[in-house]
């Protein structure tokens, strides 16, 4: 089993990855074969080919991304949000994920299921 720093590393270079718009760092946290969720109730998508599509389609310069909160670990899984700001010119919209993976043995992505929220708003106090 991947160990909680190498989860919590994953993790944090998915959000960067995410906010870069770069598919291939994107693809290369990802095993050969994992499944995407995104949204969570969407059509999976499986394999790496289904993912550079998913991911190419997704993200573009407007999209910027910034952890928020704990990375949780339990086991192989981990759960943690991030804000993402998309800037249509316009029109500006704020949301918060929550994305939950899980990891096989050598630290990569084997599931993804996001949970985003466009009403939760990442400034909130707690």
């Amino acid at each position: 089993m991947a160990d909680r720093s190498q989860i919590c590393a994953a993790c944090d270079r998915y959000v960067s990855a995410v906010d870069a718009a770069d598919v291939e760092a994107i693809l290369a946290i990802y095993a050969d074969d994992a499944v995407v969720e995104d949204p969570v109730g969407s059509e999976p998508k499986v394999g790496k080919e289904a993912l550079r599509a998913f991911y190419a389609d997704s993200l573009g310069p407007a999209i910027s991304t910034r952890r928020i909160g704990p990375i949780t670990v339990a086991g192989d899984h981990a759960a943690f949000q991030f804000r993402v700001d998309v800037d249509l010119g316009e029109t500006k919209i704020k949301l918060t994920t929550t994305d939950v993976m899980e990891f096989d043995t050598a630290g990569r992505v084997v599931e993804m299921v996001a949970y985003p929220d466009g009403e939760a708003d990442p400034d909130a106090a707690l």
